[in-house]
């Protein structure tokens, strides 16, 4: 009976126990960080392409965040679209900004490339909103006995004011020249300070072209646009790009210009735009 008992017993605690060789299952490692880092890695986005830098200036019309785009007046009167990612850098003097200092009406300088055949801004300045400024324009006309100069800024395409008084410099083509030489359509660069009371005194013009004046361009043809009857040069010396009209060329000459051409262009300033009289093939073109 004993020996009844005692098998009983150990029948029930082993029916009671769990097998010695059962475990408690180990989850596996989380592996959700190493996930989102390898994610966060294929985002990163590639470095810029290398290639000729051009300076763009002008007035915000209107900024676009979802598509990253902003549309600026430049120097002309023409709209252009400029694209911006992370990459671009924002400042104004020497802080770094956020797009969301670009408000329509801020004056901005974009160093930009071509980038899928759209213009991308790889770094854009914002004005520091000292008193000393600077704008170009065309003038209006010349009043010799107040001394005030009449401008038609070229970005926003309004007038303004300013004194020229006995320290400001006039120049053209690198020399002095009296102030009677800034004849109406004359295209200047105006270095300025402002008053207190708005008023503007000028400390630096330089006259940049007068009506009837001849000019050679030579660089690579970055637009061409049949259509509207231009091209766009880039200069081979400098990153200074010109807007040159083609009505005064044959069509034979027309359909003669391809894009990234290295051209010599002779080009007359009618008071509105550079008129090109003659578009030759460079003899040594800039690699």
């Amino acid at each position: 009976m004993r020996l009844n008992l005692f098998l009983i017993g150990v029948l029930w605690i082993g029916a009671v126990l769990p097998p010695c060789h059962a475990q408690t299952p180990v989850p596996p490692p989380a592996r959700s960080e190493s996930k989102s880092a390898a994610t966060d890695t294929s985002l990163d986005l590639p470095p810029l392409p290398r290639s000729e830098v051009s300076l763009i200036g002008g007035t915000v019309v209107r900024t676009d965040p979802i598509r990253d785009r902003i549309v600026v007046r430049a120097f002309g009167g023409k709209d252009l679209t400029l694209d911006f990612d992370v990459r671009t850098q924002i400042l104004q003097g020497m802080n770094v900004l956020s797009v969301r200092d670009i408000r329509p009406g801020t004056r901005i300088y974009a160093d930009t490339i071509s980038k899928d055949g759209r213009i991308f801004a790889k770094t854009i300045r914002i004005g520091t909103g000292a008193s000393v400024g600077e704008a170009r324009g065309q003038v209006i006309d010349y009043d010799a006995a107040e001394r005030v100069l009449r401008v038609r800024d070229l970005i926003s395409s309004q007038p303004f004011s300013i004194h020229i008084g006995g320290a400001t410099e006039v120049q053209a083509d690198g020399r002095a020249v009296p102030a009677t030489d800034l004849v109406a359509g004359s295209l200047v660069h105006v270095t300025f300070r402002s008053g207190s009371e708005g008023s503007n005194s000028a400390q630096k013009i330089e006259i940049l072209a007068r009506p009837g004046s001849t000019f050679t361009f030579a660089g690579r043809i970055v637009v061409v646009d049949l259509r509207d009857g231009h091209l766009t040069l880039a200069e081979s010396a400098s990153e200074n790009t010109f807007e040159v009209a083609l009505d005064s060329l044959s069509q034979d000459a027309k359909l003669r210009l391809r894009q990234g051409a290295d051209v010599i262009v002779q080009a007359r300033f009618d008071g509105r735009r550079y008129q090109a009289q003659s578009i030759e093939p460079m003899s040594n073109p800039q690699p």
